[in-house]
């Protein structure tokens, strides 16, 4: 398929913010390459995140940009980025991610799309032996994707210099400061050159990342799109009202009607291990888990195997969940209540995803009672009460 390119012109860079989403691929000004990519991988129109985003990137300009959960924030930055740096040599780019998973699964797009365009990438992350991020770095990889851990264990040892970046990426921006991250970020933002593109995307802006943006961007384009927060319409939302010590007989139920996959929250890496290990006793060996304690590869195999639908349930914390983009979840389980509204959207976002229908059901104990007030607020309705 021939697609004719129409590079946007400077108006209509402007006004592309207040537009209503209609364009096609070809209206956002990436290369016929590209585009030939994109259209054989099977994405035929961009999201609203992606079209809204990606002019501005192209245009060198630094971006702002919120979206929630499931609506194509990787590839609003990853393509136009690819667009930027192929047939150039030396790292150029650099993607900063909260987590291993999110890391892997924005390596293996610019890996998709970058690798026939002679674009190579380099994912960095703890669990991996030094030498193996060793060997990636003598391939000469234009685009690093790194954890913000790894990435200064890197700039202590002077394995890594950061002054040529063109363009650097915060993804899950929000994410990588609640995990206490802000230490190692403003130490690699030092590192790199003041005259650099910056990149933020985010689910949610709490005043931390506000503050942050303030610090490291220049004049930035700002992309919005919905609310900050707002859970998708694609998801059904119930709870069930129960206690502490029957929680996990209301789980067996449920399991035993939703013949789906299921993805299922629990609070701490403790919990997530009790629980697997409390289902496989009663017989659900279809159950996987996944935190940030497990070693690399058994984490890598978990996540594959539930891809590939030896398992059909997965089991894990917030902070390895929010990154995980897996199609076709059928069912979200709020096991524990989040902390709070932000991590509610985030997680019922696993489900629902590409405009698909989902459900999404939180168990709910009197202590909770407080922060499903809170969601209820947020989103603006109730959330049905539901018998397992």
């Amino acid at each position: 398929m021939t697609v004719k390119i129409e590079p946007l012109k400077e108006p209509a860079l402007k006004d592309l913010k207040a537009q209503e989403v209609g364009l096609n691929w070809s209206d956002l000004g990436l290369s016929q390459e590209l585009l030939t990519l994109i259209l054989e991988a099977g994405y035929n129109t961009p999201t609203p995140v992606q079209a809204r985003a990606i002019p501005f990137v192209l245009a060198g300009k630094d971006v702002l940009a919120s979206a929630q959960t499931g609506t194509g924030k990787t590839a609003a930055f990853a393509l136009p980025l690819l667009d930027r740096i192929k047939g150039r040599k030396g790292t150029k780019g650099l993607v900063l991610s909260p987590s291993r998973e999110i890391a892997l699964q924005t390596h293996a797009v610019l890996e998709q799309f970058g690798n026939p365009l002679g674009v190579k990438s380099a994912a960095l992350i703890g669990g991996v032996g030094m030498r193996h991020d060793d060997e990636a770095l003598r391939t000469y990889p234009e685009i690093l994707v790194a954890t913000p851990g790894r990435l200064c264990d890197h700039l202590e040892r002077g394995n890594i210099w950061l002054e040529y970046l063109e363009t650097v990426v915060l993804d899950e921006a929000d994410r990588m400061l609640d995990m206490g991250f802000s230490t190692q970020l403003n130490l690699i933002l030092d590192a790199t050159s003041k005259g650099r593109q910056t990149l933020l995307f985010s689910a949610t802006f709490p005043k931390s990342v506000e503050q942050l943006a303030h610090k490291i961007m220049n004049k930035p384009e700002r992309v919005q799109v919905g609310r900050s927060v707002s859970a998708t319409k694609t998801v059904e939302q119930r709870f069930v009202f129960t206690r502490e010590e029957n929680k996990f007989n209301e789980l067996q139920k449920l399991l035993r009607r939703e013949k789906g996959t299921v993805f299922i929250f629990v609070k701490s890496k403790i919990g997530v291990d009790r629980l697997w290990r409390s289902l496989h006793s009663r017989g659900f060996y279809e159950a996987t888990r996944l935190h940030s304690d497990l070693r690399q590869s058994d984490r890598e195999q978990s996540l594959q195997e539930f891809k590939d639908g030896k398992y059909r349930v997965l089991i894990a914390t917030d902070v390895v969940g929010r990154g995980i983009h897996v199609d076709e979840v059928s069912h979200v389980v709020n096991y524990d209540m989040p902390r709070d509204v932000e991590d509610y959207v985030h997680r019922i976002g696993r489900t629902g995803r590409a405009a698909s229908e989902g459900m999404a059901t939180s168990f709910v104990v009197q202590r909770d009672e407080e922060v499903l007030d809170r969601i209820e607020k947020m989103l603006g309705y109730r959330i049905e009460s539901f018998h397992l």
